[in-house]
């Protein structure tokens, strides 16, 4: 039988750079160490694989970028988040998830997947869509009128029946004109997709992702989370966090097992 689920990421690094390759591998080692129900895919841009010894359902696709630098290659990186949606056989799946790179599984996220929905997001608490990051498409009006919280573009899943339709809608939107200066426009047209949709949506589990770099920076709120998604901080600070929330998290014991073995 096929996995139920389908969990993807994207790791572009500019030349000489690996933050996202060490971002996505984390990410993918805590998925398969809390047992995550499905196959994992990484879309990479550097040709030497993540892992030297082949993971059981853990697939990695090279993709040839051109040279990403500055905005720019950041821009191009985000549109790969639905520009993917071709090279997935989305209908073998229950339900797709995409989780930018700076995630990490603390505990099994399978039932973030579960329920009668087509579409979950994760919002921004306490940030109005109507910020910058999320708005390059909202009308004057309901700039104006919107006061619900901007949602994040960095962890979302859809319904694998359905997962095409949305990718193609989302590259549609974040194709079209904006109504004001564009900023983070693949967060702000997947703001904007929510907003028009008449597919079934709902918001991640209460608590369930947290933002510990940026909105949730207490460790007694975000360890007890199922995904963090660690963005805030430049990529070595990013890749530091990760690190060590990685290691407490995986390797960490009242003992300090894991510290006396490396004084050995």
């Amino acid at each position: 039988m096929s996995p139920r689920n389908l969990a993807y990421t994207i790791a572009f690094d500019p030349p000489g750079c690996s933050g996202h390759r060490a971002l996505a591998k984390m990410l993918v080692s805590s998925l398969l160490k809390t047992y995550f129900n499905g196959d994992i895919v990484v879309f990479r841009n550097s040709e030497a694989p993540l892992f030297l010894v082949e993971r059981k359902g853990v697939e990695e696709i090279y993709i040839e970028t051109p040279e990403l630098r500055g905005s720019k290659g950041a821009e191009y990186s985000w549109c790969w988040k639905y520009r993917v949606a071709d090279m997935i056989d989305a209908e073998r799946y229950d339900r797709v998830l995409f989780l930018d790179c700076d995630c990490l599984a603390l505990r099994n996220i399978d039932h973030l997947l579960e329920g009668n929905w087509d579409i979950a997001y994760k919002p921004e608490p306490g940030l109005v869509i109507s910020r910058s990051q999320f708005s390059c498409y909202l009308t004057d009006e309901e700039m104006e009128l919107l006061w619900c919280d901007g949602v994040n573009s960095g962890t979302l899943a859809v319904r694998g029946s359905r997962y095409r339709e949305v990718m193609r809608e989302w590259e549609r939107v974040d194709s079209s004109e904006t109504t004001r200066p564009r900023t983070c426009s693949d967060q702000a047209s997947w703001n904007r997709l929510l907003l028009d949709t008449s597919l079934k949506i709902r918001p991640f589990p209460d608590g369930e992702v947290q933002f510990p770099m940026y909105l949730n920076p207490l460790f007694p709120v975000y360890s007890k989370a199922a995904l963090t998604h660690n963005f805030g901080g430049n990529m070595v600070e990013k890749v530091h966090f990760t690190f060590g929330l990685y290691m407490q998290n995986f390797y960490c014991d009242p003992s300090a097992l894991f510290l006396q073995f490396l004084e050995v």
